[in-house]
């Protein structure tokens, strides 16, 4: 008899728990409002110059005059050290009056030679002496071709023994003093450019093909420099060359004019990439339920029914969250969903615009 007392009271309780479900409840919604994202990665890069140099000297020899100085900015063709040319002027003074001797020579054979070509013509004289003759001009021709080429040679030899500066720049170290000997394995000054300055990022390989396929990629480059404002720059290039260790490749972002920022100074670089399905929604922390596998689930009104929708999970902020899956403009119940059943019917208690 109490057997029989117990099975009905749980059929009582089992058939009012199902005519609970069966009613119509109430649910509060916000209506989703769908906003473009783009993925935002943040690397570290360096300024550097478009040229960065370690100048040698072409001759050998001792260092007489330095001009410059470390951190001096210097122009183009500006003459920063010169070597003791003693020996190498000495050396083009003989150049020197050895082509002066062979252009005289040469010039008297030619004289020589026009003297007789109408005497040889009358065969006044004989043709031997012509042929003679026109051979000397051939000869002391030779030998002033080797002489001007000779003089040309120490010419160079002795500008060579001064340096002046492949491009303009800031003199960033000299490692040379007056009365040292050099010779061009030594690196006697290092110069730096100022004004083509960019920044270098290793960019993972798995945003690669986001980059191949932009065709413009915004950055913000933040100097890591709290004096410093952040820039807006575009991403100028990259190597579509992957380094086998890190697994990244090199992108470059060419700084504007007058920058503020220096070459070996460091930055936070932000690359922002278009995503092809970047349509994400915020939506209340509570809005949203896990389960058990780890997936995520919100719950919408639709012709006055529940409805399951899957969703994927990109961020949490406080009590917001931001995921994908869910349409423009969707009621998303916010209380509630965890007794929720797909394909109950509810009302809408609320009227909450689109957050």
């Amino acid at each position: 008899m109490r057997v029989t007392s117990f099975l009905i009271i749980f059929l009582l309780l089992t058939c009012s728990s199902h005519l609970a479900l069966a009613q119509v409840a109430n649910v509060q919604v916000i209506y989703s409002k769908q906003e473009q994202s783009n993925l935002e990665i943040e690397l570290t890069g360096n300024v550097v110059a478009l040229n960065d140099a370690l100048l040698t000297s072409l001759e050998s020899g001792v260092v007489k005059t330095i001009y410059v100085d470390t951190g001096e900015r210097v122009n183009a063709g500006q003459v920063l050290l010169a070597l003791d040319d003693s020996l190498a002027q000495i050396a083009l003074t003989q150049t020197k009056a050895a082509l002066q001797s062979a252009t005289v020579t040469h010039q008297e054979n030619v004289r020589l030679y026009n003297e007789i070509i109408n005497l040889a013509k009358n065969k006044v004289v004989a043709k031997t002496l012509l042929a003679e003759r026109k051979s000397n001009v051939a000869y002391s021709q030779s030998l002033l071709a080797q002489a001007k080429a000779a003089h040309a040679l120490q010419q160079e030899t002795v500008n060579r023994h001064i340096l002046t500066a492949p491009f303009s720049g800031i003199i960033a170290q000299r490692h040379i003093d007056i009365g040292e000997w050099v010779n061009p394995q030594n690196s006697v000054l290092q110069l730096v450019s100022d004004d083509a300055l960019r920044i270098f990022i290793e960019i993972p390989q798995q945003y690669f093909a986001q980059v191949k396929n932009s065709q413009a990629i915004e950055t913000i480059v933040t100097p890591d420099s709290q004096a410093q404002q952040p820039l807006n720059l575009t991403l100028s290039t990259y190597t579509a060359v992957l380094d086998s260790v890190s697994r990244t490749f090199q992108a470059r972002i060419d700084l504007p004019e007058n920058t503020p920022l220096i070459s070996g100074m460091s930055a936070n670089v932000k690359v922002i990439l278009p995503q092809e399905n970047n349509q994400q929604v915020s939506l209340p922390k509570k809005a949203l339920k896990r389960h058990p596998d780890g997936s995520y689930s919100a719950y919408a009104v639709e012709n006055n029914k529940v409805k399951r929708i899957g969703v994927k999970l990109l961020g949490s902020n406080f009590d917001q969250v931001i995921v994908q899956g869910v349409a423009d403009n969707v009621a998303i119940i916010t209380s509630g969903n965890e007794l929720l059943i797909d394909g109950n019917p509810v009302t809408i208690s609320n009227n909450k615009g689109a957050n």
